[in-house]
């Protein structure tokens, strides 16, 4: 069964295929203009297709739309590959550029929590490039809290970056 509804004009709905190519526009923007994604290089259309295919099987994967167009996306995906963090999940959201600080995001990612806890997981996880004003805002609004922060965890546009954690434990 695929669960659809709207939100006024926004429409979100379950992943699929055909959704790819827009998925994968919207990844190498940030690739290329933003540090709030570590990858340096843009991705190829295989390669987020062979990750989304591992990811399927066992994880919500949700897409919002708006006009037709995916405008942001949001997914878990395992957290950690040993059995004790099978209860654990890393949770994603990226959003269109066009529509960052919209609002959007938060019924997209309310939607992925509420299928999370459905599915009885235990723990998310979301990390995020330090600073990111925006993205904090929306998780601890959510209801995550900052867990921890890595000072220099990675280099892009030749400057290090903090990553930082947030958490959410289910009930």
């Amino acid at each position: 069964m695929v669960y659809v509804w709207r939100i006024g004009f926004k429409m979100i709905r379950n992943y699929h295929p055909k959704d790819l190519q827009s998925i994968v526009d919207i990844l190498n923007y940030y690739v290329k203009n933003d540090v709030c994604i570590f990858q340096v290089e843009p991705y190829s259309f295989e390669e987020i297709e062979s990750k989304f295919k591992s990811i399927l099987p066992a994880y919500p994967f949700f897409v919002q739309e708006y006009n037709d167009k995916v405008v942001a996306f949001a997914y878990g995906a395992q957290w950690r590959d040993k059995p004790a963090y099978a209860q654990s999940v890393e949770t994603t959201i990226y959003v269109h550029p066009d529509y960052k600080h919209s609002g959007i995001g938060e019924p997209l990612y309310q939607k992925l929590i509420d299928k999370l806890t459905e599915m009885e997981f235990h723990l998310l996880v979301a990390g995020m490039t330090m600073p990111n004003p925006g993205s904090q805002r929306l998780h601890e609004k959510l209801g995550f809290e900052k867990v921890g922060e890595f000072k220099d965890a990675g280099m892009k546009f030749r400057q290090w970056h903090n990553v930082g954690f947030w958490q959410m434990v289910l009930e």
